[in-house]
């Protein structure tokens, strides 16, 4: 691979990491970051091993963090055989070290330092749950290690895999349930005090770093089953809430929204908490929409059709605001034709129940109720069925009464005309 080409696969990745990690932390770089490839990873590992930096396993971009150097080393095989979302995690790790040094006057301790580079990855959701079960199996055990240990220049010996799970945790704590602007004024007041807990003391102030550890310890419990899956800088990334919103899924799409707007606002960034906010109200919408066609299945479920066709008119004016890919085409479709149907068939009942008043109507009443009747029973109407039978019922009962009728009257006619015949007898007169 060409340094142009690994720029191009890979350059994006860096930018967008030194554009929201500086942004994360109200700081930037006076030049710019160097970055080192290496085609050898024997070359690489030599590289890494001057800088006197230990970091956890895993990690194949290497901050050096001298304030003379400011550079990342790169093992170009261990990338290339990385996924697109591990690699961009590698940058955006060691971009973090050097920018949370340069944030706390290059003072930041090695466990909050480690903690920091873990936290502001795009979010993984396996590493995240690997390092919540770590936590919680150290804290049920008691063996989980104080942040005096955590952030001693040489790592305490043990497992390495909790020192870094630890140290993700302790990060996330204080940034959800302490606040972004405190973790900020942390990073700023490391620059001048003594030590990290002097700092903690201030940025945190009336707490102390013994309160908040204690405070910590309380909490690990709830992290370790439930909290380790709300990650602030999470918020950065609106593609997740976009391609919810594609595909209909507004409540979740929403979720997501709100976390980036406590973060914009944390930041200040009034151009992205705009384009969060004008996605949330197309999540509005979307759900508002969704309720409205909830509130149509009801109407035609109790065969209140001109409802269902009121609430479908207000859903469609709802999906007209929205791309119209998101619009549930063949739903709305298959309902209007149900709430059509079902009025169509009421209009018949009643002009049925109209003409079979009169005599001369009736094949015009009969064949409408039936029309109408056959229409609720495909609905599942069965009250209207019920009545268009009714009408039914009676139109035929009263066309038995006409023929009973006329039959008697023809009977009696015949009858009246042969008496009449025998009652009249032969003719006197004969002609000739």
């Amino acid at each position: 691979m060409t340094p142009q080409a690994f720029v191009e696969t890979y350059g994006a990745f860096a930018e967008t990491a030194y554009e929201e990690i500086s942004l994360l932390f109200k700081t930037s770089a006076d030049r710019k970051i160097a970055v080192y490839v290496y085609a050898d990873a024997a070359a690489f590992d030599a590289a890494v091993a001057g800088l006197g930096r230990s970091e956890i396993a895993g990690i194949d971009a290497v901050a050096d963090t001298n304030p003379d150097k400011l550079d990342i080393s790169i093992a170009l095989p261990r990338i290339l055989s990385s996924s697109a979302v591990d690699a961009e995690n590698q940058l955006r790790h060691a971009t973090s070290h050097i920018l949370a040094n340069i944030a706390s006057g290059f003072n930041i301790p090695r466990g909050f330092d480690e903690g920091i580079a873990q936290y502001v990855e795009r979010f993984n959701t396996p590493k995240v749950a690997r390092i919540a079960a770590l936590v919680q199996m150290a804290d049920q055990r008691g063996t989980l290690v104080s942040w005096s240990e955590l952030n001693r220049d040489v790592p305490p010996q043990g497992d390495e895999a909790l020192i870094g799970a630890e140290s993700y945790a302790v990060v996330a704590y204080l940034i959800q349930h302490q606040g972004l602007p405190e973790f900020q004024r942390f990073l700023t007041e490391l620059k001048t005090n003594p030590g990290w807990r002097d700092a903690m003391k201030v940025a945190y102030a009336p707490g102390t770093s013994d309160t908040l550890w204690k405070q910590w310890r309380e909490k690990v419990p709830i992290w370790a089953t439930t909290e380790w899956r709300w990650n602030l800088v999470a918020g950065f990334d609106l593609e997740p809430a976009k391609a919810l919103l594609a595909k209909g899924n507004y409540r979740g799409a929403q979720d997501i929204l709100q976390l980036s707007e406590q973060l914009f606002m944390s930041l200040d960034d009034q151009k992205r908490r705009d384009e969060a906010e004008t996605l949330k109200a197309q999540c509005a919408i979307g759900i508002q929409a969704e309720e409205l066609m909830t509130d149509t299945q009801q109407a035609l479920e109790r065969h209140t059709y001109d409802r269902a066709a009121s609430y479908l008119a207000k859903a469609k004016a709802q999906y007209d605001q929205l791309p119209p890919e998101q619009r549930p085409d063949e739903l709305i479709a298959t309902y209007e034709a149900l709430a059509g149907a079902g009025t169509d068939a009421m209009t018949k009942l009643d002009a049925a129940t109209g003409l079979s008043q009169s005599w001369g109507d009736y094949p015009e009443a009969r064949e409408t109720a039936l029309d109408a009747g056959e229409t609720f029973a495909v609905l599942g109407d069965e009250e209207r069925r019920t009545q268009a039978e009714s009408v039914l019922s009676g139109l035929d009962t009263r066309q038995r009464r006409l023929v009973l009728m006329l039959g008697a009257l023809a009977v009696l006619t015949l009858a009246w005309l042969a008496l009449w015949l025998w009652a009249r007898g032969h003719s006197d007169l004969r002609w000739e």
